[in-house]
């Protein structure tokens, strides 16, 4: 944790603060304070208003009553520009690049024009600001689009911090982040917070944020249920605060495949970029989980399995040969990507969360080419009721919803579709609460027992030692390392990861 000064002046200030969507309370008379050189955490479900907030503080959003105080000046409308100028910075969670431009450009137009370099001098210019940061290792002449989610996250948390912000908003800051990358992101945070900065940190993932808080306020359905130092209450605490009830963490209880158990899935020599070549058997009814540190191929590799990406080599499902060469080909074999870019690949955000969940299945739904609305609403209540989706109503855009709840969104498609044979599952409870986790692990193994079989590559090595029967370790795109699952757990995962690296 921070070990802030003496002086503790507030920096950060929202008072009585409620704000209403039409009929949805989203927040009601909540209150925070953040005070300099203090890493003050945020936590609560998916829909408990913690982006509501930070939308307030930020000035995107307008409070229906309520105060918004940065470095001692009231906010005095909903102006983003506003606070920036009073000294408020925020590293977004979905991320503000202009992907087709390199890093150093995406770090120049974040700089108020008046301190921006000489354009030659911009690589250069870049490079030492990286450097400063800690962020070296990100390249400043490659194209944004070609980083991965874990540098694109290091990357959004640099640019908020291009002008010298007196509070900082991190919003899910670690979510597309490994252990090291999760290590190298606390050092700057904390650093951050020794030089004065205000920070508040949004995150579910329960054991980073005691690790790194001063103090933690709780919210549940837009109310705030206290402010608490992090030294003073446990992981199962916040839980219960959260959710308004004890929460016994537990995984679904493995039924892994018998040794004799068919394969599924079969890869022979697949290669492409940044991975290759690589040799894997998955069987009927296991869930594999692919871990490795960020940026060894372990992405590439699943959307080279789902025809999203050019690959040589051979892979079958059932039996047959799988055509990788277009998305079409896995997607007519019952090999189904859940991508972990939710609002570039996997959402329509201008539709209704009933188009997205069922953009899949229309010809199903559907007679004489006429689809269906009863039908249509009718397939996904169910999946709505057990992923415990919070929404208005199955009509609302989907970009109405929280981040998390969008998540659920897109994780209903493999359930909706009568043929999956294979989930190929990327960071699949990225940006979902601790409540809703456990929820999308029930669904995944339901789907295993069913006899799908699954592949999930997450960063979490407390997810993949809970939810998966065996855990392959990728490094410089290769397989390095197999543990079976009576080995499986969070320190011989991270201790392979660790190996690996040294041995790359």
């Amino acid at each position: 944790m921070s070990t802030p000064g003496p002086v503790r002046s507030v920096v950060l200030s929202l008072r009585g603060v409620s704000k209403a969507f039409g009929a949805v309370q989203a927040l009601r008379d909540v209150s925070v304070e953040c005070h300099a050189g203090e890493i003050h955490a945020l936590v609560g479900e998916n829909g408990s208003g913690k982006s509501t907030l930070l939308g307030i503080a930020s000035g995107f959003l307008a409070p229906d009553e309520g105060a918004v105080e940065i470095g001692g000046q009231r906010l005095r409308r909903a102006s983003p520009a506003q606070a920036r100028r009073l000294g408020l910075g925020i590293a977004y969670q979905d991320y503000s690049h202009v992907l087709d431009l390199s890093v150093a450009e995406n770090l120049f137009l974040a700089v108020p024009a008046a301190e921006r370099p000489q354009y030659g001098a911009m690589a250069a210019w870049a490079e030492e600001l990286l450097a400063g940061l800690g962020l070296g290792d990100i390249p400043v002449g490659a194209g944004t689009r070609s980083l991965s989610l874990a540098q694109r996250q290091l990357l959004e948390v640099a640019k908020a911090l291009l002008t010298r912000p007196k509070a900082l908003l991190l919003d899910e800051p670690t979510t597309a982040l490994g252990p090291e990358a999760v290590d190298q992101l606390h050092t700057l945070v904390l650093e951050q917070a020794r030089a004065g900065v205000a920070i508040v940190y949004v995150s579910h993932r329960l054991p980073e944020v005691l690790a790194v808080a001063d103090r933690v306020t709780v919210l549940r359905d837009g109310v705030g249920q206290g402010t608490f130092p992090a030294s003073s209450v446990s992981e199962d605490g916040i839980v219960a605060l959260m959710i308004g009830r004890p929460l016994e963490v537990a995984f679904p209880e493995r039924r892994a495949p018998s040794g004799d158990a068919e394969v599924l899935l079969s890869v022979v020599g697949l290669r492409g970029e940044r991975f290759g070549p690589v040799d894997l058997a998955v069987r009927r009814g296991e869930i594999l989980g692919i871990a490795g540190a960020e940026g060894n191929g372990q992405v590439q590799f699943l959307r080279a399995l789902a025809g999203a990406e050019h690959a040589a080599g051979t892979a079958s499902c059932d039996g047959r040969a799988l055509d990788t060469s277009s998305p079409l080909g896995p997607l007519r074999a019952g090999v189904v990507l859940l991508s972990g870019d939710r609002k570039g690949e996997a959402l329509f955000p201008v539709l209704s969360v009933r188009a997205n969940a069922t953009v899949q299945i229309l010809r199903r739904l559907s007679r004489a080419g006429v689809v269906g609305r009863r039908r249509e609403r009718g397939a996904i209540d169910e999946l709505v009721r057990r992923l415990r989706v919070r929404m208005g109503s199955a009509e609302q855009p989907i970009a109405s919803l929280s981040g998390g709840n969008q998540q659920k969104v897109s994780l209903m498609r493999p359930f909706l579709r009568g043929d999956v044979k294979v989930i190929l599952a990327e960071e699949p409870t990225q940006g979902v609460d601790v409540g809703a986790r456990f929820d999308i692990y029930e669904a995944l193994r339901a789907k295993a027992d069913e006899g799908v079989a699954a592949v999930v590559k997450s960063s979490d090595p407390i997810e993949l030692a809970g939810l998966c029967d065996r855990v392959v370790v990728m490094s410089r795109g290769r397989i390095v390392e197999e543990i079976p699952g009576h080995e499986l757990g969070e320190r011989r995962i991270v201790e392979a990861i660790v190996g690996s690296r040294r041995l790359a």
